[in-house]
């Protein structure tokens, strides 16, 4: 019976995955699978410790088959039912336990470590939940006495029962603590989760409803062997003496008085059962018919005791026939599963389980029923079924895992289905308990992986694209999405990826690609070498006319300022000639990928101010530069040379395009991860339609006028910064001055071979 009790929730979230597996779509539905798995497979447990519990009404068998089946459940290592007896001590009366433990069966617990309060809290109900018996708020003398039997973590759940023995036949207002339902964790240090306290308090109901039928039962076969003995002694002394009758009468009085509280105990134990419970006679007529059986089947006591033939005319086919025969010859029997008809005439599947019922002559005189509607089970066990159908069958992979940890090793694989297995080459076994960062390799992209843990990280759903590596080594384009699942309370418990091959998409693209940036190579070559070519001309042009002036010129050869100012243009339209020519090899050998990057350690402070004083003694008074850098360390692993690069270019920028002079601004900072440097001047700022293009080749502002240039400063310093791993931002406004703010990584290592 129990293997159905799965409960109405899961339909839901067998929708949700389904949806999601086929659509991608509700997304939220798949948090609640975990959590209704769990919930069924406690409900299952429960259900089936508690028919286990009912199958007898001994007592003994009762907790002995209690702590049996909680250890087995909960995977603990000793639960125990300790008994409180009337003079307030107690001791384990029934223990379950692995046998590397020792036994507490017998002991008794000192007043030290089961004080008068502790008594008053667990008939109270208190639950108490010891994660750490070390590092928990638990008292000395409890701590020291657990401790000889290895308890690391303890669970402790009261047994409550209502005192029966009123005189006038009613139960107490007030329960009373029968005993404690206690759970110990020995090989390890174990945080007790909300789950298993609900679950330990549910079947602690369940014992103290078991102990109380036991009780009953025993309670009431003792008073009819006390009854019948007391009748046929008081029969042979009824003669003897009317003082001896009246004895007896008022002892039956008495017994009369127990027997109506254990009759009314019975009664509102079946009018409060979830189950549907009732009774027939030999010719099949009901005589009882509890709350719950009017819930399953539609009809009200009256209409089904009048009219029996409604339910039994439905039900009485052969295999029940067969099963109430057994019943009533006394063979133990399973449940038997039964298709009915309701009174509204819909049909239902049912659990149904029988005892005999006995006279009180001990003859059997029908049966007593209990019957469970396990339609929505069954419907929903189809409806598993048919998901994991889906899930085996998809050509997605599926891939389980833990919630964490996020960081390495990652968390843990619980469950791939084959298509994992037929896309990775990785069999089941392989990955159970990995992580699936073993799939990752060189080519993995870091950034989309730096998406997927910053998604990780705020417990969000993402969707990327990488390259992943089969077990024999070969690459393969995935993309994956990745959806975190939460438990009923809202608490993280797992991710479900489901990831697609997409190697042959991914392919036709590269091709596309490709296709599209040698055209785009082929344009910038044919612009760039355009460009280039009239920036030669320029100053080629002023070196030539200087000589032929000087060469053709006596006086201009003669006259001494005439010929240095000649000899300057040569010279300095020599040097921008060389500066180009080097600012075009940066650009070409960066553009190809040759660019060398060989970091060092260099105090950027010294670096700064050195480069710094060099300009400054190649510039006019009218330009100040103002160094600004703290106290702090500011040793940083970079290229010297490619930092003096970034330097030239913008304080070379900052001074051309500051005609007028005035302050040029440097700051350098620097924290644990980062290089931060800024460069501000007071010039004729970029306009915001040229900064859209100013890291682009021989590109310069509209407002340059006559300042010369080449416009490949700023596309330098990128490509500088670029081998870094650093970047580069840049604030200006017409007239009004520009900021460049360069961010490096700090420890920048020697790319891998």
């Amino acid at each position: 019976m129990g293997k159905f009790l799965i409960p109405i929730e899961f339909v839901f979230l067998a929708i949700a995955i389904a949806c999601y597996l086929w659509y991608r779509q509700n997304q939220q539905r798949r948090k609640i699978e975990i959590s209704l798995k769990q919930q069924t497979q406690r409900e299952r447990f429960i259900n089936q410790i508690t028919q286990h519990i009912r199958q007898s009404l001994n007592l003994e068998t009762v907790l002995n088959t209690t702590v049996a089946e909680v250890k087995t459940l909960l995977h603990v290592d000793r639960v125990l039912i300790y008994r409180i007896w009337q003079d307030g001590t107690g001791s384990a009366i029934t223990e379950s336990v692995n046998a590397n433990y020792p036994s507490i069966l017998g002991r008794t617990f000192s007043d030290e470590v089961f004080p008068v309060e502790y008594h008053q809290a667990y008939t109270k109900g208190k639950v108490r939940a010891i994660n750490n018996i070390d590092q928990d708020d638990v008292e000395v003398c409890l701590a020291d006495f657990v401790k000889q039997f290895g308890v690391q973590s303890k669970l402790v759940v009261p047994i409550l029962q209502h005192d029966r023995s009123s005189s006038l036949g009613n139960e107490s207002e007030f329960p009373y603590l029968w005993g404690l339902l206690i759970a110990h964790q020995c090989a390890f240090i174990r945080p007790w989760q909300p789950w298993e306290v609900e679950l330990m308090k549910q079947l602690a109901n369940q014992v103290a409803i078991a102990i109380q039928q036991s009780e009953l039962y025993e309670q009431l076969q003792q008073l009819n062997k006390d009854l019948e003995n007391r009748v046929e002694k008081r029969t042979q002394q009824l003669a003897a003496t009317n003082q001896s009758l009246r004895v007896e009468i008022s002892e039956r009085q008495k017994t009369e008085a127990a027997l109506r509280h254990t009759n009314h105990t019975l009664q509102s134990l079946i009018v409060a059962s979830p189950r549907g419970i009732f009774t027939l006679n030999l010719a099949d007529q009901i005589q009882i018919w509890n709350p719950a059986a009017e819930r399953i089947f539609g009809w009200a006591e009256a209409e089904i005791i009048a009219h029996p033939e409604l339910l039994t005319s439905d039900i009485l086919v052969e295999d029940y026939q067969q099963f109430k025969q057994e019943i009533l010859l006394g063979i133990a029997s399973p449940s038997l599963e039964l298709k009915c008809q309701k009174k509204d005439g819909s049909w239902i599947e049912i659990v149904l389980s029988a005892a005999p019922l006995l006279d009180s002559e001990e003859n059997i005189a029908g049966l007593v029923a209990v019957v469970t509607d396990i339609t929505e089970q069954k419907r929903q066990a189809e409806q598993i079924r048919l998901l994991q159908s889906v899930v085996v069958h998809t050509n997605d992979a599926v891939v389980i895992t833990e919630a964490e940890p996020i960081d390495d090793p990652g968390p843990r694989i619980l469950y791939v289905n084959e298509a994992f297995t037929k896309i990775t080459g990785y069999a089941a076994e392989e990955m159970l308990g990995k992580t699936p960062r073993v799939l990752q390799g060189p080519k993995t992209s870091r950034t989309e992986l730096d998406k997927v843990r910053q998604a990780v990280s705020q417990w969000q759903s993402i969707t990327v694209e990488v390259i992943n590596y089969r077990k024999d080594g070969s690459e393969f384009w995935v993309e994956f999405s990745l959806v975190p699942v939460a438990d009923k309370t809202g608490f993280y418990t797992h991710w479900i990826a489901v990831q697609r091959d997409v190697t042959e998409r991914r392919r036709t693209e590269e091709v596309r690609l490709a296709l599209e940036r040698e055209k785009e190579l082929s344009r910038l070559k044919t612009r760039f070498f355009s460009m280039a070519s009239h920036e030669f001309r320029t100053p080629l042009s002023t070196a030539l006319a200087a000589a032929q002036l000087l060469e053709n010129s006596e006086v201009a050869w003669l006259d001494p300022d005439k010929r240095s100012r000649n000899l300057h243009r040569i010279q300095n339209s020599v040097k921008n000639m060389v500066q180009l020519l080097d600012d075009i090899l940066i650009i070409n050998r960066a553009e190809a990928g040759k660019l060398e990057f060989n970091p060092s350690w260099l105090d950027l402070k010294s670096l700064f101010q050195q480069f710094i004083e060099e300009i400054q003694l190649s510039v006019s008074d009218q330009y100040y530069f103002d160094f600004i850098c703290g106290d702090q360390d500011t040793k940083a692993l970079v290229d010297e040379r490619l930092m003096r690069s970034i330097l030239s270019n913008l304080l070379s920028n900052a001074i051309k395009y500051s005609p007028d002079g005035g302050q040029i601004k440097i700051s350098l900072s620097l924290d644990s991860e980062n290089i931060i440097f800024e460069v501000t001047d007071q010039g004729i700022g970029i306009s915001s339609e040229d900064q859209k293009q100013i890291f682009e080749p021989f590109h310069r502002g509209k407002n340059v006028r006559n300042i010369a240039g080449t416009g490949l400063g700023l596309m330098v310093a990128k490509k500088c910064v670029d081998l870094h791993r650093g970047s580069i931002l840049l604030e200006s406004a017409v007239d009004q001055g520009t900021t460049v703010t360069i961010r490096l990584q700090r420890y920048n290592r020697l790319p891998r071979a």
